[in-house]
């Protein structure tokens, strides 16, 4: 019985930390839960979500699991999604503590790209210092760390043509 339970407990641990290495033949596109330490500020948990992508073109969206505009914005952008990701651009997806945890991690296996999820603590003073009133929100970051796009302070989601074309650009520099 013990070796059972720790064989399921396994076995659902492993289904629940899927990464982009563990893609399967078919090279289906998968999730990564990134950790940020609940000890940082706000302004650290950014400064490391960023530090994570030097280098790549990167699509950050706030949003939270409650959320029907952020839920239907992750749905458009998943007819682009595969195409930019083969092509190196990242998509991160940052939520807070009101999104809860059996709701975040039911939604992550339809949700490919990197996922972190900060404490209330962190969430708020993050919006605060970004400046963000509401979500969806994003903000596309150039190879060089500079912000090719941000619609924080106005929020909602701009379209798939108009992330396409932002993105595209951004992947030449």
């Amino acid at each position: 019985m013990l070796l059972a339970c720790a064989l399921l407990m396994v076995g659902t641990g492993c289904a629940k930390k899927q990464t982009a290495e563990s893609a399967d033949a078919n090279d289906n596109p998968t999730y990564t839960i990134k950790k940020v330490d609940a000890t940082l500020s706000g302004a650290q948990a950014w400064e490391k979500i960023l530090g994570d992508y030097k280098g790549k073109v990167v699509l950050i969206d706030f949003w939270a699991t409650w959320c029907p505009p952020c839920r239907r914005a992750m749905q458009e952008v998943s007819a682009i999604k595969p195409e930019l990701q083969k092509k190196g651009a990242m998509f991160v997806y940052v939520t807070g503590e009101t999104s809860p945890m059996e709701d975040w991690n039911a939604m992550l296996p339809e949700i490919h790209g990197d996922h972190y999820r900060l404490t209330d603590a962190q969430w708020s003073e993050l919006m605060s210092d970004l400046g963000v009133p509401g979500i969806p929100a994003y903000i596309l970051i150039n190879k060089d760390g500079s912000v090719a796009f941000s619609n924080l302070t106005e929020g909602g989601y701009p379209g798939n043509d108009m992330i396409n074309n932002l993105i595209e650009v951004a992947l030449t520099k």
